[in-house]
């Protein structure tokens, strides 16, 4: 497999997932990652087969990203430091936006079922603990995040089980 990390200086998280699925549409995983410095924005980790890596690469730099491979990086020295940054935290932390086996967290499922999809490594119920047979509806939008090397999906209590924690259309305070 090949990584890449990606920096564009997007602000809007969801504005780099759109620019990083057009230039690679079917990763095999896709996390973004927050920078901090200089200013605040997002920045991406890639994983994708090494026979696409070049493609992809003309691909996000024709974006105006900056994209680094094996700490080596191409494009806008204002972007190199994200990049790296991208390319350091993969598989260890990072939200997942694609991820190998999120089409089997789709519907209702139990949190037991979910982790023995394989998926997942673990699910952590924000708020206090949950039973495994507990009811996880995902909405077919799941979001989990790696800490620490384990990719974890974090939910909140609902009516009717659980939710993943992050929700496909929420609404951001004070926005």
């Amino acid at each position: 497999m090949t990584v890449l990390g990606i920096d564009a200086g997007h602000r809007d998280r969801s504005a780099l997932e759109r620019m990083v699925l057009a230039a690679v549409p079917d990763p095999i995983l896709l996390c973004t990652h927050p920078v901090r410095h200089p200013q605040a924005h997002h920045a991406a980790a890639l994983e994708l087969d090494p026979a696409s890596a070049a493609a992809a690469t003309d691909a996000l730099l024709a974006h105006g990203a900056a994209v680094a491979e094996n700490g080596q990086v191409t494009g806008p020295d204002e972007h190199v430091t994200g990049a790296l940054q991208a390319l350091a935290a993969h598989r260890r932390e990072g939200r997942a936006v694609r991820f190998p086996g999120r089409h089997l967290l789709r519907g209702t499922l139990t949190l037991a079922e979910a982790v023995a999809t394989g998926a997942v490594d673990r699910i952590e119920p924000l708020g206090g603990p949950l039973p495994p047979e507990t009811p996880l509806t995902t909405h077919d939008f799941v979001r989990p995040v790696y800490r620490g090397g384990e990719l974890v999906l974090e939910v909140t209590p609902s009516t009717t089980g659980a939710v993943p924690f992050e929700l496909e259309h929420q609404h951001i305070c004070g926005h």
